[in-house]
């Protein structure tokens, strides 16, 4: 598996989440988060291996379908954390598949 292969599983994700950006360094692959248009980013996490890559954008991704859920608004509910793994299931399932082959 490849930086390049996470990459392409996550694309839609990636799409969507204006807040995310994720940019090849030396080391790796950073992942950062930007909030409110801040000229600094809030949150960064160096990626060094594919799987360190995929592990961080599921979370992510999980992260960004429970806040859209909830729109920020109220408290996460059982229900409405098992609907963001469901919308997370597809990533899981290309990560297997790719693995696979």
């Amino acid at each position: 598996m490849s930086f390049e292969q996470v990459l392409e599983i996550f694309r839609d994700y990636m799409d969507m989440d204006k807040e995310l950006e994720v940019v090849k360094t030396k080391k790796g692959y950073l992942r950062i988060i930007w909030y409110d248009n801040l000229p600094y980013c809030e949150d960064g996490y160096l990626c060094q291996t594919p799987e360190e890559l995929f592990d961080r954008l599921l979370e992510d991704c999980q992260s960004f379908h429970e806040n859209r859920l909830t729109k920020g608004c109220r408290e996460l509910t059982p229900e409405d954390t098992k609907k963001a793994e469901e919308l997370c299931r597809p990533y899981l399932e290309k990560w297997k598949e790719a693995k696979r082959k």
